[in-house]
């Protein structure tokens, strides 16, 4: 009996996993609400630029699109223990004193293409489910994003970050981004 026991609680244990999973999506999305004759302006999306900003103020609205693909390992979603988002030190520059942001993250409903998401046609923002307010000279400490990654879409966990207060500005993958999603699994 003791013998099936101590088997049982090694294979548990070795089941557990931690994992280090890069940015494999991200995009800068600017919306605004000013006209141009009966519709909404052209939006801009910023793929590809070394690094995207989030900012909401003067008429703009400017928010970071970052997805991450889960581990093809983890094959039940019940078996995530904690999923924590974690980002870079934001950019800023050296001639300013440091200020304070506040980030929201907020889980997207579907998936999206980078290379052509607009605000118009990007995915659709669920409820905030962080809002901290951090100084822009070091890295937000990690952001706690387990349900979201219980509620993967397509095998992916995708955030929409944005700011207010002061605007913060973040490497993208394409500017060497370091911003990772953590996951344990139990």
């Amino acid at each position: 009996m003791k013998i099936f026991v101590a088997i049982g609680t090694i294979a548990s244990l070795a089941m557990a996993a931690e994992y280090s999973v890069p940015v494999t999506n991200d995009v800068g999305i600017i919306y605004t609400p000013m006209l141009c004759g009966n519709t909404q302006c052209p939006i801009t999306n910023l793929s590809g630029m070394p690094q995207y900003m989030a900012y909401s103020g003067n008429r703009d609205l400017r928010n970071i699109l970052m997805g991450f693909d889960l581990p093809s390992k983890i094959s039940n979603v019940d078996d995530i223990e904690s999923c924590y988002l974690e980002l870079p030190k934001p950019i800023t520059s050296s001639n300013v004193a440091p200020s304070s942001y506040k980030l929201t993250v907020s889980p997207v409903t579907s998936s999206y293409d980078a290379r052509t998401v607009t605000a118009s046609t990007a995915p659709m923002r669920g409820s905030s489910i962080a809002a901290n307010t951090y100084m822009d000279n070091v890295a937000p400490g990690p952001i706690d994003v387990t349900e979201a990654c219980k509620n993967p879409v397509k095998g992916q966990v995708a955030f929409s970050l944005g700011s207010s207060g002061s605007p913060v500005s973040f490497p993208s993958s394409t500017g060497g981004s370091t911003a990772k999603l953590v996951v344990k699994t139990k």
